[in-house]
């Protein structure tokens, strides 16, 4: 049994101390902690929809970048950003696009948008656009930890978003290694609830962990435009994460990469989608 558990039910951390020993304290009683008295079907597993308005959709979308940053210019991003902006325009959303920003712009963006009243508003959208390595995005002169732009928007930091889907979709590259693929065979009652500040949140990357996210200077990126695409079909039908299989289908299925470069021929891509959303997110009620 765990050390800091002194009963026989209750919740214990799974933790230990730089020393190796359990954690201390006393987080668990003798009896267990999970009470609630809830109506049965007092709640709904769907995020209401019955706001003024759909919400923000941010993006940041950088293309050029400092000379000092060795990082190269992101031609076909301005198509990706100019189908976001389409495309959740439609579903309703007041879409602002944010042209090739510093680290500090970013930052003053999002926080503003954080700080500001959604209390009339369904959800919150920020698509990022730009270079970027595991867990940092680039903005035109540095990069900035992306945990530092998404946690702005945590329940106990943005009051009027909390308990509503918070969504980020990040075309980035994630590292330097490369997918070479490999064959297959076809074959509401009134009452409140505590909610933890990390909850309602979708992150969805354009690729694994530690890999290159594949972007064509002609019409953008893998990811945006099978994104674009499936909620142009499926946005008014399917549920988020029913949309976001088919992107992460059609991303791996329907594309690969065509380069002179060594090494960077017949490569391929999957999406990672991290959910945290505790509810099912629909964009039409």
């Amino acid at each position: 049994m765990s050390a800091n558990c002194s009963g026989p039910a209750g919740d214990c951390l799974d933790a230990r101390q730089a020393d190796g020993q359990q954690s201390g304290g006393s987080p668990c009683t003798s009896a267990s902690v999970d009470k609630v008295d809830a109506k049965p079907n007092s709640h709904s597993f769907r995020y209401s929809l019955n706001y003024p308005s759909m919400g923000q959709c941010i993006i940041i979308n950088n293309k050029n970048f400092d000379i000092k940053t060795g990082m190269n210019q992101r031609n076909g991003t301005d198509v990706d950003a100019g189908n976001v902006l389409k495309v959740f325009g439609i579903l309703g959303y007041k879409v602002k696009v944010y042209n090739d920003q510093t680290v500090d712009q970013i930052k003053r963006v999002l926080m503003a948008a954080s700080k500001e009243d959604h209390s009339g508003s369904a959800s919150f959208i920020c698509v990022l656009l730009s270079h970027g390595d595991e867990g940092v995005f680039f903005g035109t002169d540095t990069s900035v930890e992306l945990k530092s732009l998404t946690s702005l928007f945590r329940g106990d930091r943005c009051k009027s978003l909390v308990g509503k889907p918070k969504l980020f979709f990040i075309q980035a590259c994630r590292g330097t290694d490369l997918d070479g693929g490999i064959e297959t065979d076809s074959g509401t009652d009134g009452s409140t609830t505590r909610l933890p500040v990390e909850a309602d949140f979708l992150y969805a990357y354009s690729t694994a962990p530690g890999y290159y996210s594949w972007r064509n200077t002609m019409t953008g990126s893998w990811f945006i435009q099978s994104l674009c695409e499936m909620f142009s079909k499926y946005g008014k039908e399917l549920e988020l994460l029913h949309i976001m299989t088919r992107v992460n289908h059609k991303v791996a299925v329907e594309f690969e990469s065509i380069s002179n470069s060594p090494g960077f021929d017949a490569k391929k891509q999957i999406p990672c989608i991290v959910s945290m959303l505790t509810k099912e997110m629909y964009f039409t009620p």
